[in-house]
């Protein structure tokens, strides 16, 4: 990466350790309908949904990525405004991090070091490049 590049990016480093509790995280497709649970209960997380895919497989997803459906039985449905994907990044102290994206007090990072990508939970890290 040239200097010129370097001062485009949001770097950010770890200051607290982050080890995922979702090894196996939940990935959707726009358009995909999936089953709604109930928000997070913890109060700096209640804009997150727990939804289920057809197969069962459940994951955390931010609300404005649901429109909530109308639907034939009693469940609560909605269909997935654009892709989407639970995968955390698991990062040490120092770790260097590339802000690609943020939403709901997360932000999608990528390790400069390893170039592996993931959410990181916004109080975890910290701004370095001075901007």
């Amino acid at each position: 990466m040239n200097q010129i590049d370097q001062f485009n990016k949001d770097i950010y480093k770890c200051i607290q350790e982050h080890r995922t509790e979702y090894p196996d995280p939940i990935d959707l497709t726009k358009g995909e309908v999936v089953k709604v649970g109930s928000n997070a209960p913890e109060e700096n997380w209640k804009t997150w949904i727990w939804v289920s895919k057809k197969n069962g497989k459940g994951g955390w997803v931010p609300e404005q990525l649901i429109q909530l459906i109308e639907s034939q039985d009693e469940e609560k449905k909605g269909l997935i405004l654009r892709e989407y994907s639970a995968k955390e990044l698991n990062a040490d102290v120092g770790a260097k991090l590339e802000k690609v994206k943020s939403m709901n007090g997360w932000t999608w990072v990528r390790n400069v070091n390893t170039n592996q990508e993931g959410w990181i939970p916004d109080e975890k890290i910290m701004r370095i490049d001075g901007r």
